[in-house]
């Protein structure tokens, strides 16, 4: 659960990275029905860069947790340098024990982007976020998933998966409890929570591909990748390897960073 500060996003002309980044968390900030004063969950925070987007879009408070506490340390800098009137809070914490650190139904809204992916389980990470929630509370998150078009009986996309996996060190699952439907499916199944709105933004029109920096980075020699620093590189904790596998993925429309899950508490 611990955060890169590197995360996906569609690109539109003259995107930057940031600009693109900051549309791509406030899209998913407009899914949960903030109102000023709500108390909100970022799971895998890294540094704070979406709590502090988050701080500016709405006036809510945000506790932001993540399992590096060098992150969490400059996080809490940032916080206390950035005058966000005590409305930011960030601690080292695993997403195991969140329940007993701040106790069932403590926030009124949860997300988080793309920091799930090395849970064993949908099952898991969705119902222990769910029972955080309060009721008519909203979780949305952006996950890294499977499409559809990954099948689970051919041995190219098997092997695919395996190597992908290994690469990115996100652990191991079956083809189909990473799919996206499966990511639907188990949603409904908690008990606690129900699906609002599942997208997978890699579908819609933009000027480029969400791979094609990794493509062109690939292919340029000056790319500082994280196996190469002390600490992230360019693309943050990617390594070359990782980022090879996740760009052929996602030319073969098997695999998207960007599948946008919201579920309401009941």
């Amino acid at each position: 659960m611990a955060s890169s500060n590197f995360h996906f996003s569609m690109l539109y002309g003259g995107d930057d990275r940031l600009t693109a980044t900051a549309r791509h968390q406030r899209y998913l900030f407009s899914k949960l029905a903030l109102k000023p004063g709500m108390r909100v969950l970022e799971v895998g925070c890294g540094v704070g860069d979406a709590c502090f987007e988050l701080l500016h879009f709405m006036n809510v408070s945000v506790v932001g947790i993540d399992l590096d506490s060098d992150k969490i340390n400059a996080a809490s800098m940032r916080a206390l340098n950035g005058r966000v009137g005590g409305r930011a809070e960030f601690r080292c914490a695993d997403l195991y024990q969140l329940e007993s650190e701040f106790g069932a139904g403590s926030f009124d809204a949860i997300y988080s982007i793309e920091s799930l992916k090395h849970c064993a389980s949908f099952r898991i990470s969705y119902s222990t976020l769910g029972r955080l929630l309060r009721p008519g509370g909203m979780l949305g998150i952006y996950e890294w998933c499977w499409t559809a078009s990954m099948n689970p009986l051919d041995i190219t996309h098997i092997q695919l998966a395996e190597l992908f996996e290994e690469q990115t060190q996100i652990g191991h699952r079956s083809i189909f409890d990473r799919r996206i439907d499966c990511a639907t499916q188990t949603v409904q199944d908690t008990g606690v929570l129900k699906l609002a709105y599942i997208e997978d933004l890699a579908n819609r029109r933009s000027t480029s591909a969400w791979y094609a920096p990794l493509e062109r980075a690939l292919g340029q020699s000056a790319t500082v990748w994280s196996s190469d620093a002390d600490g992230e590189g360019a693309f943050g904790d990617l390594t070359r390897s990782a980022a090879v596998f996740i760009a052929q993925a996602g030319r073969l429309k098997l695999f998207s960073p960007m599948i946008l899950v919201v579920a309401c508490h009941l």
